[in-house]
């Protein structure tokens, strides 16, 4: 097995480590999936001694692994098909894990990623859940969308909207199987609040009189061609009303006003709300697919 020297990265890593990552991204979603600022903010909040390692052949950097929010291992490598190294990655993050009392993990990884596939099964990982990224180019203008009467819909109003487009949020997704449940301030770093690409006047809400009755939280990476429908949900109460398809709708009409020329999003491929044929029906079209990976550890 070749050997690497091995460290924790720090903030002047920065490039070096997002040049790795939107490599890797790129290779496995067609897209860089993140700007380096989002990158420089989500790093004010690592611990990099604890958390990160980054692996040199030499001063060649060959490989970067993060244990993000103490329980998820992310691993990118400069060789796709660098077994070895992506072993060597893993086993220091569950060290880490382990240290850290961490009982359970999870990742996300690429189905085109067949390296850092078997190399979590293999190690004890399994998969029970699997997302479809869904796309729509947006070409020419999308059908007007149709409200049912008791309904208009309306911008995020930064300093007045973010408790009750929290509740709606999470009430509304209830219902994915997968769903763990945030307390505010998770919510806010979740929707990437904080980051320069937040962006409020694409997060659309659908309100019946005072009430939220759907929202669609929209982000657009500045300089990219691609918007993404980051949350799409309506509460229980006013399901079955055509809302849903509504605020996609809408949300499209936006983004090919501003120029934007691809919408995209990720969802349940087993969604117990039957989203897919939702998205279907408004013109997108699955283009690739991740799947969650679990482990349980022995602590």
């Amino acid at each position: 097995m070749k050997k690497y020297s091995v460290r924790p990265a720090t903030p002047r890593d920065l490039e070096a480590v997002y040049a790795l990552i939107a490599a890797q991204n790129i290779n496995d979603y067609g897209e860089t999936m993140l700007t380096l600022d989002d990158l420089h903010r989500s790093w004010q909040n690592v611990h990099f001694e604890t958390y990160t390692c980054m692996a040199y052949a030499g001063t060649q950097l060959e490989g970067y692994a993060e244990l993000r929010d103490g329980n998820s291992p992310f691993i990118f490598l400069a060789d796709s098909h660098n077994v070895d190294l992506g072993f060597q990655l893993l086993t220091i993050l569950e060290e880490i894990a382990i240290d850290r009392k961490t009982v359970e993990l999870s990742t996300r990884i690429s189905e085109k990623n067949q390296t850092l596939s078997e190399l979590f099964m293999l190690n004890g990982y399994h998969s029970d859940l699997s997302f479809l990224i869904m796309e729509r180019v947006l070409d020419e203008p999308t059908a007007t969308p149709q409200w049912v009467q008791e309904i208009c819909v309306r911008t995020f109003l930064p300093g007045q909207d973010e408790q009750a487009t929290f509740r709606a949020d999470e009430e509304a997704a209830e219902d994915k199987g997968y769903h763990q449940p945030l307390d505010f301030d998770a919510w806010t770093r979740r929707m990437g609040m904080a980051l320069e690409r937040f962006d409020p006047s694409i997060w659309f809400l659908a309100c019946d009189g005072e009430e939220i009755a759907g929202a669609a939280l929209n982000v657009h990476a500045h300089g990219s061609d691609t918007a993404w429908v980051d949350h799409l949900g309506v509460r229980r109460p006013w399901r079955n009303r055509g809302i849903g398809r509504a605020l996609l709708l809408h949300s499209f009409r936006e983004f090919h006003q501003r120029g934007i020329r691809c919408a995209k999003l990720s969802v349940d491929s087993g969604s117990l709300t039957n989203a897919p044929p939702l998205y279907e029906s408004v013109g997108m079209k699955t283009i690739q697919r991740y799947r969650i990976y679990r482990k349980n550890l022995q602590v």
